[in-house]
């Protein structure tokens, strides 16, 4: 809590510079993909998904908006594990696995992040910038929903913010084409107001989730056909740029069959 007090007081000293900043601040999303094992029809999957983000020399990237996944020929929860919801997360808080069921957990992995104001897209820690490396557990919320919730593992993982500093938040599921979509809307307390504080930004660097192909003996994610031997897949990422306006890449690949 004292480190947040004075993130906080930092923050008062900067956030009134923020006009000054009038440049669009583009991110470079190309190291992003999604790696996806081999599957016939109705087989298990297993995918590691990496999110990768760069800014121009002495900048941090923008915060994240929106993260939208396009997988062509999978379907999701269809070995029904156990779910998770953003309400049992928030009775057991500064639980890592918030107090979810056994097996509701689908990935896992670490973030690398620059915590810093709004003011500036400065990487500099004279700008009052600090790392921030969590973890993120992603839970099964059922046929249409995934939930994210981050979590530490020390006190310093992420400059005095613990398990609990931010609120569980959902992913939304939906088919269309052949495809299944999971479209992730990022809350203010992870991307532009983190742990609560306003003008207080996280800049996304990178991250590496693996889904595994069975969790506990039962499968999340199976396969449903493929495109000539592929399986396509797209990522597309909107970020909040430094002067208020925002800005939407799309990464595209594939994964064979």
């Amino acid at each position: 809590m004292r480190r947040i007090i004075i993130i906080g007081a930092a923050l008062a000293a900067l956030v009134g510079a923020a006009a000054a900043y009038a440049a669009t601040h583009y991110n470079n999303y190309t190291g992003s993909k999604l790696v996806i094992t081999k599957g016939a029809t109705g087989k298990a999957l297993g995918m590691v998904e990496t999110l990768k983000a760069r800014a121009p020399a002495g900048d941090r990237p923008a915060p994240l908006k929106d993260v939208k996944v396009k997988i062509y020929g999978v379907k999701l929860d269809v070995g029904s594990l156990p779910v998770c919801t953003d309400a049992k997360i928030r009775q057991k808080k500064t639980n890592p696995n918030g107090g979810c069921p056994a097996g509701s957990v689908i990935g896992n992995g670490p973030t690398h992040a620059l915590l810093g104001p709004s003011a500036s897209p400065s990487s500099s820690p004279s700008a009052g910038v600090v790392a921030c490396n969590p973890y993120l557990h992603i839970f099964n919320g059922g046929k249409r929903t995934q939930v994210f919730y981050y979590y530490t593992r020390s006190a310093t993982d992420c400059h005095g913010l613990t398990t609990g500093a931010t609120e569980p938040f959902d992913g939304h599921i939906s088919y269309s084409g052949g495809n299944v979509i999971i479209d992730i809307p990022q809350p203010p307390d992870v991307s532009t107001a983190v742990a609560g504080l306003p003008h207080y930004y996280s800049s996304l660097i990178s991250a590496t989730y693996t889904f595994p192909k069975t969790n506990h003996g039962k499968v999340y994610m199976a396969a449903t056909g493929c495109k000539a031997g592929k399986r396509p897949w797209s990522i597309t990422i909107t970020n909040q740029n430094y002067d208020g306006s925002s800005d939407t890449q799309t990464v595209k690949g594939s994964s064979a069959c």
